[in-house]
């Protein structure tokens, strides 16, 4: 199992425990699918490379961002969404997830309220974002089972390509 599955992983079922009013907890939600809330969901949004410690591993700093969901029908809600926050905020402090390839605590933690896009009006929206550092050793693909794509330019399937001798393009 890859390394960024792992975490992502501890980190679901850690802010879970520790965070039982959100009923609903994952990373890298699907599209469409249905999520109850109050709800937290989150995965990492970029990294860098960080100070390779010379283990043999890639050092990296990842950037995470959680959106808090709350449904804005909800007695308080603002005040709800802002209680999320500042309580997924304390969790982070000084957080290793249990795991050895974290080489650091969340670091730059910041929570904010955010303007719902137009399909997420019926929620308030808190975000909440640190940075973290990792490492990762020898990449495994997690699902073997899947076939593997393909990616075409300027291809018209229902048109034969056609192809001319150099001495008769303009």
């Amino acid at each position: 199992m890859s390394e960024l599955t792992t975490l992502h992983e501890a980190m679901k079922s850690t802010i879970a425990a520790a965070m039982p009013r959100f009923l609903h907890v994952e990373h890298f939600p699907e599209l469409g699918s249905l999520v109850e809330t109050p709800a937290l969901l989150f995965g990492v949004t970029d990294m860098t490379l960080g100070t390779d410690r010379g283990e043999g591993k890639t050092a990296l700093i990842g950037r995470f961002q959680s959106c808090i969901l709350v449904d804005a029908t909800r007695k308080k809600a603002s005040l709800q969404a802002s209680i999320l926050a500042a309580q997924m905020t304390s969790i982070l402090s000084y957080q290793y997830w249990g795991l050895d390839f974290i080489t650091g605590p969340p670091e730059n933690i910041h929570a904010q309220p955010e303007a719902p896009m137009p399909d997420l009006e019926q929620f308030v929206m808190w975000s909440v974002q640190w940075t973290q550092t990792f490492e990762v050793g020898d990449f495994e693909w997690p699902w073997p089972d899947e076939p593997p794509g393909t990616l075409m330019f300027g291809f018209n399937a229902d048109k034969a390509p056609e192809f001319f001798p150099p001495e008769d393009l303009p």
